[in-house]
């Protein structure tokens, strides 16, 4: 299992574990990257108020699932810029 699937298991987990749907999951995780795109170093805090502005109000991030997140988003990014 390669590290982009190992964060990708890690963050569907937790935010399963948190009390979001399955199937709703994937949007959340796009969400997650437009905070994040707009504001890299963001904290958990401020990118829960920012997930509340696109419509997750059910949902609270902890700082180590937000982690997990940037730590998938990155690896994303570094297998793309390889690919290239």
């Amino acid at each position: 299992m390669n590290s982009i699937s190992k964060f990708k298991k890690m963050l569907v987990d937790r935010l399963g574990a948190n009390g979001l749907e399955k199937d709703t999951i994937p949007s959340f995780i796009r969400s997650i990257r437009i905070c994040i795109d707009g504001d890299p170093k963001m904290n958990h805090l401020k990118a829960n108020r920012q997930l509340q502005l696109l419509g997750w109000n059910d949902i609270e991030m902890d700082y180590n699932t937000l982690q997990i997140a940037i730590a998938l988003f990155k690896a994303e990014a570094t297998t793309i810029s390889l690919a290239t």
